[in-house]
């Protein structure tokens, strides 16, 4: 694999497979508990397909508002972090020994009401990580603006980081994740057309820029306003598509990743160390001894 580098990676490390399986799917718009529940029907279906499919399966990831789509009864249908329909998502990740990645509309996170959340589900069927979207889309979505971006250790040597469609669209949530450490970074989307060119430049960007494992997936159908164009992919840290799921079809996609891989480059690459080079700009200039400007010159940070 091409990393994007002049030099070769130095050192002798070990690496893990961790296998991938993203789903696109067509939710019901929700306007009642019952067609939440039939969404989550529909999560636990491809579940077993992907479990069946591809047997041994580490991460299954399906699609932002994949229980209740994104209707204009938004409010009516929100559900709560430790209520039934989450608690049939946890019990089929402890069934199939598998992590999984899901999107609820959640009534209240620690605190703040109203948020559009990505959830991490071990395969002990506990959820292990929460992330509330810190860009909702605007002016679309009314939903709490998110707080932070946290890592969570995931399975075979993986750091995960989730990131929610809009989010992926501004520069500053992908290096936050990078930052936190995160060697694969997840964005779930209900990215719509006619928007599938931006999709797929903001989601090799994120992957080349920050030198990361990215794995997305995005919904497909039809509800009261939008279609959603599927397009769901799997990248390399160097930017290129490992795997990649039609235009709007219902499908699932599948791939082995390598996260060892990335955090090898950031301790040893010499050349296109990016998330190293951000912090120690000019490094090779005699003034720097190696070890570059440390300061934050950018002032769009600063403020």
């Amino acid at each position: 694999m091409n990393i994007g580098s002049t030099h070769a990676i130095s050192g002798k490390f070990e690496v893990e497979a961790l296998s991938v399986v993203c789903v696109q799917v067509p939710p019901i718009s929700a306007q009642t508990m019952e067609d939440v529940n039939k969404n989550v029907d529909q999560i636990i279906d491809w579940m077993d397909k992907a479990a069946f499919g591809f047997p041994g399966v580490d991460l299954f990831v399906s699609p932002e508002c994949g229980l209740q789509g994104f209707g204009p009864l938004w409010n009516d249908v929100l559900v709560d972090l430790d209520g039934p329909e989450i608690q049939r998502l946890r019990d089929k990740c402890k069934e199939l020994g598998v992590y999984g990645v899901f999107n609820p509309l959640v009534r209240e996170v620690r605190g703040r009401k109203g948020c559009n959340t990505a959830i991490i589900v071990n395969d002990q069927g506990e959820i292990v990580h929460e992330y509330v979207k810190m860009n909702p889309w605007i002016p679309g979505e009314a939903s709490h603006p998110g707080w932070d971006c946290k890592v969570v250790d995931g399975p075979k040597g993986s750091k995960l980081a989730t990131i929610i469609c809009a989010d992926g669209d501004y520069p500053e949530i992908w290096r936050e994740a990078a930052f936190g450490g995160a060697n694969v970074i997840i964005r779930v989307s209900h990215y719509m057309a006619p928007w599938d060119r931006a999709w797929e430049i903001t989601n090799k960007a994120g992957a080349y820029c920050n030198q990361v494992y990215v794995v997305t997936a995005n919904s497909v159908g039809i509800d009261e306003g939008y279609s959603y164009f599927g397009r769901s992919m799997i990248l390399n840290p160097d930017g290129t598509i490992i795997c990649e799921a039609p235009m709007g079809l219902p499908w699932m996609i599948k791939a082995d990743i390598y996260p060892q891989i990335v955090d090898q480059i950031r301790k040893e690459a010499v050349t296109s160390n990016f998330v190293w080079t951000f912090k120690n700009r000019g490094a090779s200039h005699q003034d720097f001894a190696g070890v570059g400007d440390t300061l934050d010159k950018y002032t769009a940070y600063q403020k």
